[in-house]
């Protein structure tokens, strides 16, 4: 089936004059911050530019990237990330933009080799290395496409992607392309594109009465990258207010997925544990979860995991002491990722507010 078939166009026809009264607002910053970043790109991340990637280059593309921009503290990002090595970083970012392997090869080599950077960060830095080529994979983009009449099942549903999806992904968005520019002249690569899927997203406009072909699909995710599902536990308490840590050792042999972590007044810290469940020993999962309850500073333990997974441990859990089975929280990936997705909308209302200072001075990384 050619999925572009569904492309709703009187939508699209529709939104447009809306759309170029957007992008060419005088308010509208961020088409000048793609332009500075295209800067950085052509500076630092040609094949000799990359030579001389360093720390403070680094920093300046953690700050600058749409990817990690629910991110608060990205001291603690930059932390992470370096732990892959700067010169690891250097290398697989080079091999990500000039090897001549599959797209599917370089993409799955970064998410492996570096540290926090995950299918939007990787794919934004494609895109900026070559704009026809390489289409932007966030939320945003996948919520657009769905209000444009791309059916939900035809888009991969989790954040975090593999090499392969992405090679398809990149099908899809060139069908895509393919079929707006040739009404839309304009949207002729995917930064342009990418600028209408962030207005459709971002915005919204329906139709008074939408066609029952144009409503979204319910699907449950049933499998899941674990290092990426970590980090999306991070990012939401990191988004929260929270500091966040990975693999944090409770005690000695008890070791945790990561932490939420909040000091209060002179009473010390309240703390959330984390366990990132894909597959496996579910009674080795409960048996440390246990261990970490043992600990007073720490309010609730949650287990992350598939809606299925999920309802397992609560019929094993039921059978232990009461104490532990109160103590106990379930977090499924569907509502992790639904929960980042409202964290971002609710900071794109309150940053023009000036409720939200997200400066990057304020990162501590200027």
């Amino acid at each position: 089936m050619n999925l572009t078939e569904n492309l709703n166009f009187e939508y699209i026809d529709q939104i447009i004059p809306a759309f170029h009264e957007f992008i060419n607002s005088k308010d509208q910053k961020w088409k000048q911050e793609r332009e500075e970043k295209d800067k950085l790109f052509a500076s630092y991340f040609s094949k000799d530019g990359l030579k001389n990637l360093d720390d403070g280059v680094l920093k300046e593309l953690l700050n600058s990237l749409w990817a990690f921009y629910g991110w608060t503290n990205k001291d603690y990002l930059f932390q992470e990330m370096l732990k892959s090595g700067i010169d690891n970083i250097r290398e697989s970012f080079e091999y990500l933009l000039y090897s001549n392997d599959t797209i599917a090869k370089r993409f799955d080599h970064v998410r492996k080799n570096v540290r926090m950077m995950g299918a939007a960060g990787i794919s934004e830095i494609l895109s900026h290395h070559d704009r026809d080529k390489y289409p932007i994979y966030n939320s945003r983009a996948k919520e657009a496409l769905i209000e444009i009449g791309i059916p939900e099942a035809s888009i991969p549903k989790s954040s975090q992607i593999s090499g392969t999806q992405y090679e398809e992904y990149c099908k899809l968005m060139e069908k895509v392309k393919s079929a707006i520019s040739d009404r839309y002249p304009e949207f002729k690569d995917y930064f342009s594109l990418d600028f209408l899927l962030f207005y459709i997203s971002l915005y919204k406009p329906k139709f008074k009465a939408e066609p029952d072909s144009f409503k979204k699909e319910e699907t449950d995710i049933d499998d899941f990258d674990h290092s990426s599902v970590i980090e999306q536990v991070l990012q939401m308490g990191d988004g929260l207010g929270f500091e966040v840590e990975k693999e944090f050792l409770v005690t000695h042999g008890c070791r945790i997925d990561a932490i939420w972590r909040s000091r209060i007044g002179n009473l010390g810290f309240i703390k959330y544990a984390f366990e990132v469940h894909r597959r496996g020993n579910r009674d080795g999962a409960i048996l440390n979860l246990q261990r970490v309850r043992r600990d007073a500073s720490i309010q609730k333990v949650i287990i992350v995991s598939t809606k299925d997974e999920l309802d397992i441990f609560r019929r094993e859990i039921s059978t232990l002491s009461e104490d532990f089975r109160n103590a106990v929280g379930y977090f499924s990936v569907d509502d992790l990722q639904n929960a980042l997705d409202h964290l971002n909308a609710m900071k794109d209302i309150l940053i023009p507010l000036g409720l939200l200072d997200v400066d990057i001075k304020q990162s501590g990384l200027d």
